[in-house]
Formats: C-alpha cells, structure tokens, sequence
C-alpha cells in the first residue's frame, strides 16, 4: 500500500498505527505536502515514488476536492492499481483530529462532531457552500417536472 497525503509525519504516524494490528502490511508513505501542478517537479517525483513502490492500492488523502482533482489529473501515470481518495483518515488513524463517535454516523449527524471539532477549517464547507448548491438543484427540479423535461 502506498498512503500519499496529510501533514509531514501524520500519514507515517497512522502507517504505523496500522502495522502495529497488522505488522505483516507493507505501507510506503508519502505527506501530501507538494506542488500538484502536474507538469511541476514535485509531481513527478510523487509519481516516480509512487511508481517505484509499485503498491497494488494507493490511499490519497489530501482534502476534498484536491485529492480527487490530482487523481484525475495523474491517473495515467499511475499505472492501474486501486486508488482510493480517503479525506481525513491519515488523520483520524494517527489520531490528529478526534473520531466521531459511531452513533453520529448512524444518525447523519458526523458532520456536526467534525464541526465542533474543527470549526475555523469547515464551518464554511458545512453552513455556506451547500447553499450555492441549491440555484443547480432548483434548476434540475423544474427541467425534470416541466412538460417536455430532460429524461436522465
């Protein structure tokens, strides 16, 4: 496996984590620290280290929508192997940022620990961004229910 993302050091603290219940995993760690401009330098190296280890999976996790962006951007330089975009799970499984209780998940309500945890960094992804999506959700509503809609 090949864990790229995160600070300096939480994707190896969390790497190690993982080694301690299962000490025969190989993981290889890379901090997602880097200029992903895809022509840029510190790409091609992510991509030369990442090629090197040769990992069946590689884990990325660099924050939404970067993580998914540079996915896109690389993928043909990543040979084929199975790329998982992972967000905030180096972090969790170093233990950088607390995990939300089970329960929250099962009553959609993580959301609400994350912010409470980490509130300066999402309050504006959580109480202002899902607003602009609602002009796009109106649009797509009124296309699908007029006479002569769009069929999906």
């Amino acid at each position: 496996m090949f864990y790229l993302g995160g600070e300096p050091g939480i994707a190896a603290t969390g790497a190690a984590a993982v080694r301690q219940r299962w000490p025969a995993v190989s993981i290889i760690v890379r901090h997602g620290r880097f200029e992903p401009d895809r022509n840029g330098p510190d790409n091609a190296e992510v991509l030369a280290a990442i090629n090197d280890a040769q990992p069946d999976v590689l884990f990325v996790g660099m924050g939404m929508p970067r993580q998914e962006s540079w996915i896109l951007d690389n993928l043909d330089g990543l040979g084929g192997r199975v790329i998982f975009s992972v967000g905030a799970a180096f972090d969790y499984e170093a233990g950088a940022i607390p995990t939300p209780p089970r329960w929250t998940g099962r009553v959609g309500l993580e959301w609400l620990f994350r912010l409470a945890s980490e509130p300066r960094r999402l309050f504006s992804r959580y109480l202002i961004e899902p607003w602009s999506l609602i002009p796009p959700a109106m649009e797509d509503i009124w296309a699908a229910i007029r006479p002569g809609g769009r069929s999906k």
